[in-house]
């Protein structure tokens, strides 16, 4: 299967927003520029690639699949997907640990 396009929606970056602070902490807590940089990256690439074999179907609404996996930055990482009218795979929420 050929590669999809990945989009991120509006929603998931206010998620973002809320979960990370806009500057690193002094604490270590990473910023949602460093979330962006690091994180995401490897997570696009694998619903880019294998948006069906890496992902799980959310129970409460089939239309939208979540990928779980560890993070570099924080210790886990859940992305909410649902695929859009044009086959793009489109991020709509985010969970962090």
């Amino acid at each position: 299967m050929s590669r999809r396009q990945v989009r991120v929606t509006a929603s998931f970056f206010e998620r973002l927003d809320e979960l990370l602070p806009g500057q690193r902490a002094a604490t270590g807590t990473p910023s949602g520029t460093d979330f962006l940089l690091h994180e995401m990256p490897a997570i696009i690439d694998r619903l880019a690639d294998a948006y069906e074999t890496s992902t799980l179907l959310v129970a409460d609404d089939p239309e939208i699949r979540v990928l779980i996996t560890a993070g570099i930055l924080v210790e886990y990482v859940a992305v909410y997907a649902v695929l859009a009218d044009d086959d793009a795979v489109e991020v709509i929420y985010l969970e962090l640990t």
